[in-house]
């Protein structure tokens, strides 16, 4: 879909001739662009110290999976029962911590975010001053098919909201009223 109105957006532009329409690679900029180095090193450095603690815990966790099982013949029932408990508990709460710093939404994550916004507001500010600098009418990102800049005067989605308002309300015919 993004290919075939990219396609079609270069044949607009051979046809009129006035369009101008440039691209970037967004990956090459992300690799390339100090500052991200800079939030990549800090965000491995954060990474590693949860990776610590995180062994840490494994190591906790497997001394007492270790122990039960050497000890669970010698223990009552009820002491096993309190073991496995415990185990259970401490898998449990494992998977939250992991989740709470490694998740999709986790405190890694969040952090990448907060780090990266003003370097792709830097990196959006540049896009724009060369788009307008250079009068380009929209430039792609050939990393993801999208648009990062095109000239207002292109935008057509209020006239397409417009056009979705005409379309869902019911035409109010008198006679179409009267006759239920």
């Amino acid at each position: 879909m993004v290919k075939n109105i990219f396609l079609l957006s270069l044949v607009f532009c051979f046809l009129f001739g006035e369009t101008k329409i440039g691209y970037i690679d967004s990956q090459i900029i992300l690799t390339q662009y100090e500052d991200v180095r800079q939030v990549q090193v800090e965000l491995e450095k954060e990474q590693k110290k949860l990776q610590t603690v995180y062994e840490k815990n494994y190591l906790s966790l497997d001394s007492l999976k270790s122990a039960y099982e050497s000890r669970s013949m010698i223990m009552s029932e009820q002491k096993q029962q309190e073991m496995i408990a415990l185990i259970t508990n401490k898998e449990k709460e494992m998977q939250d911590w992991q989740l709470k710093y490694f998740g999709p939404e986790g405190e890694l994550y969040k952090m990448q975010n907060e780090l990266m916004a003003p370097i792709l507001r830097t990196i959006d500010k540049a896009i724009n001053t060369i788009g307008q600098a250079k009068e380009y009418n929209y430039i792609f990102d050939a990393a993801s098919g999208g648009i990062v800049y095109a000239l207002d005067a292109h935008n057509i989605t209020q006239e397409v909201l417009d056009e979705l308002k005409k379309i869902n309300t019911p035409d109010l015919d008198p006679d179409l009223n009267n006759k239920q």
